[in-house]
């Protein structure tokens, strides 16, 4: 299904804006209420669905290439020395 429409960031932002300005003059306080709430929790089930569905799929990625994230001692020296170096070379310049 393909609901959102391609077109560019600041254009469909714009766009939901302007409709939510057009309703303002249509509705009563109370039915601006009321849809505007009913628009925020249709946003809350999809960025709660999405959100689960992104934690699911980083947990498998994470499970599948865990031995590629493993930290040695090796790595750890080795990072910490190139800060090091960096540092003085920092320094140095400021001499």
């Amino acid at each position: 299904m393909k609901i959102v429409p391609s077109v560019s960031a600041p254009i469909y932002t714009s766009s939901a804006f302007i409709l939510g300005i057009l309703l303002c003059d249509e509705l009563t306080p109370a039915e601006q209420n009321s849809l505007g709430n009913w628009f925020m929790m249709v946003g809350q089930a999809l960025c709660t669905n999405s959100a689960q569905q992104q934690l699911l799929n980083n947990r498998n990625n994470s499970a599948n290439n865990y031995n590629s994230h493993i930290i040695n001692d090796n790595n750890l020296k080795t990072s910490a020395q190139n800060i090091k170096k960096e540092i003085n070379n920092i320094f140095n310049n400021f001499k």
